[in-house]
């Protein structure tokens, strides 16, 4: 009798863009078989946090072990969290354009034991004491940031930041060695030039670009690119 054949292994990749756009509800058997398929990925994109909020975050929970690169969408704090401890991530893109998180912005603490810490982070409208503790906890390891800020102006954080370089100042970003400033709010030709400048003179030895004013040398980076 041959031997039965040997189970398909686990999917090293995944994109739940289809399945994480939905409510709670429908398509349960495919979420289901989701979960099941997390184990073991190093790679998931397209996670939208906030249409079913307990399924994402149990699929994050169970890819978190070899979990290396992740893109989330409209996080809550719980899966900021369930992120913050995976102990193998070295990516992360994480959005937030719904607001969910400014009426009480979660802070991050200090890496759990065992996390090896990012190595590149892309940032896009959390809000602002999220995101100070979130490159804080990772400011040993951070080489490459692309965030989302605006040049000083009148309107609210992120869109606009008149004091940027006291805030990475304060982050310890000792192994950073590119930053990419992404612009969509506020951006003036010489509040950006300024802005520039002194971030540059904050972290001396760091590239520091305006995805506008430099854009010839700027690309958004892939997620997929090798840690």
């Amino acid at each position: 009798m041959d031997p039965p054949p040997a189970e398909a292994p686990p999917p090293r990749e995944m994109n739940v863009y289809g399945l994480s756009r939905t409510y709670p509800g429908p398509r349960q058997e495919e979420k289901a078989a989701a979960l099941h398929e997390a184990q073991g990925v190093v790679l998931l994109v397209y996670v939208y946090c906030h249409e079913d909020p307990a399924w994402t975050l149990e699929l994050l929970q169970r890819a978190a072990p070899t979990l290396e690169r992740l893109e989330v969408f409209n996080p809550r704090e719980p899966h900021l969290r369930a992120v913050h401890a995976m102990p193998r991530l070295r990516r992360l893109r994480v959005v937030c354009n719904d607001n969910a998180l400014h009426a009480a912005p979660p802070e991050l603490g200090a890496l759990p034991p065992g996390h090896s810490g990012l190595r590149w982070l892309s940032v896009y409208l959390l809000p602002r004491a999220t995101t100070e503790s979130l490159l804080q906890a990772h400011g040993g390891t951070l080489e490459e940031l692309e965030l989302y800020v605006g040049t000083p102006g009148e309107e609210e954080w992120p869109d606009s930041c008149s004091d940027l370089r006291s805030l990475l100042g304060r982050c310890g970003l000792r192994a950073l060695r590119r930053l990419v400033l992404w612009r969509g709010g506020c951006h003036t030709d010489t509040g950006c030039r300024e802005q520039l400048a002194a971030v540059r003179a904050a972290l001396p030895g760091v590239q520091v670009l305006c995805c506008r004013c430099d854009r010839e040398q700027v690309e958004q980076a892939p997620l997929v690119s090798a840690p």
